[in-house]
């Protein structure tokens, strides 16, 4: 292995052999004129190139040592700094630091409670995690029998589990529960778009991601709460029935390793998903998708959601208008890149 290469090995000079016969003939006495001028005998010459043959493996080995002392030393570092740099992406999620991971300001400390972090919301009424995500009963709708739109709300309703609740997608994980749900017919555009750099041809923003290192769960529950129905539909050429959905998925988080910023942060997810039959088939196609989450910031927009901490930094486009109720599902999805105020969640 690289690293024993910085440890002592028989080619260190600190290991080299220097016996007694080695130092004995190595040792050297001003000689006199006479014997400068006088010819060692054949005996005296051996031992003197014995000693000079010693002496040049000595020196070899510790040329040796030194090249491979170096070389461990800086593939060492090579491999240390690659591995900085991996775990740095892994971090980043390939862009730079969420402006929300590090504490600037303290504000007024939430009052929510761990063992119960929906108490006092709207939340603490709705369902906990998929039960919440209940479908109608199934009747025969845009030429579709009762059993394809039944088909079809199971398959909407296994599209928002995998949105909404798949926690390793939640953490920043590759959204494979998602990408397993929206079928064969989208699948591809889903997973080939999911970085596309055209944000608005982004489908990050399909699935309920925050951004790397901003967020963890508290607890086991996330509460949920919406409709969905089926009505006639088509999309272009394709007629069948559109099931549409809004529903509501409720949070408890907190920063990683701060859980003095627990909050709940609340995602509402609206949209419609075409079913139509094509030799005897039914297939689909998303006909509208969008979500709206609070409080997260919005002066970044890169399709993972960046929640906002009583102790986040400030934005640099603060909400303004009347107070946006996170709850208030009578009222229009909110549309465009405008950043509301939030009444709170």
């Amino acid at each position: 292995m690289i690293i024993e290469w910085n440890t002592a090995m028989p080619g260190d000079p600190d290991h080299l052999l220097f016996d007694e016969d080695f130092v004995k003939n190595a040792a050297f006495t001003e000689p006199s004129a006479r014997e400068r001028g006088k010819r060692p005998g054949w005996r005296k010459r051996r031992r003197l190139a014995r000693a000079e043959r010693r002496r040049r493996r000595a020196m070899t080995r510790q040329r040796r040592g030194s090249r491979l002392k170096t070389t461990g030393t800086v593939l060492a570092v090579l491999v240390a700094l690659a591995a900085v740099g991996a775990l740095g992406w892994k971090v980043r999620g390939g862009r730079g630091l969420s402006p929300e991971t590090t504490p600037v300001r303290r504000g007024a400390v939430p009052t929510l409670r761990a063992a119960d972090p929906f108490e006092g919301s709207p939340a603490a009424a709705y369902a906990d995690g998929a039960a919440g995500i209940t479908p109608p009963a199934a009747t025969a709708t845009g030429g579709l029998s009762a059993r394809d739109v039944e088909a079809a709300y199971a398959r909407t309703r296994k599209r928002l589990v995998a949105a909404g609740l798949d926690r390793p997608t939640l953490l920043g994980g590759s959204p494979d529960a998602f990408a397993r749900a929206v079928g064969p017919d989208e699948r591809s555009y889903f997973v080939t778009n999911l970085n596309n750099p055209d944000l608005d041809k982004r489908t990050r923003s399909w699935v309920v991601t925050f951004a790397p290192n901003t967020a963890a769960l508290s607890g086991p529950v996330i509460k949920v709460h919406g409709t969905m129905s089926a009505h006639p539909s088509a999309v272009n050429h394709l007629r069948g029935a559109g099931v549409r959905f809004d529903y509501l998925f409720v949070y408890p988080i907190e920063r990683p390793g701060s859980p003095a910023t627990l909050e709940r942060l609340v995602v509402r997810l609206s949209g419609e998903v075409l079913f139509y039959s094509s030799g005897g088939t039914l297939h689909s196609h998303t006909s509208r998708w969008e979500f709206f989450s609070d409080p997260a910031r919005c002066d970044v927009r890169d399709g993972f959601i960046h929640p906002a901490y009583h102790d986040s930094a400030p934005e640099r486009s603060p909400g303004t208008g009347p107070a946006h109720d996170p709850y208030d599902q009578s009222q229009p999805m909110p549309g465009g890149e405008k950043c509301l105020r939030s009444s709170g969640t």
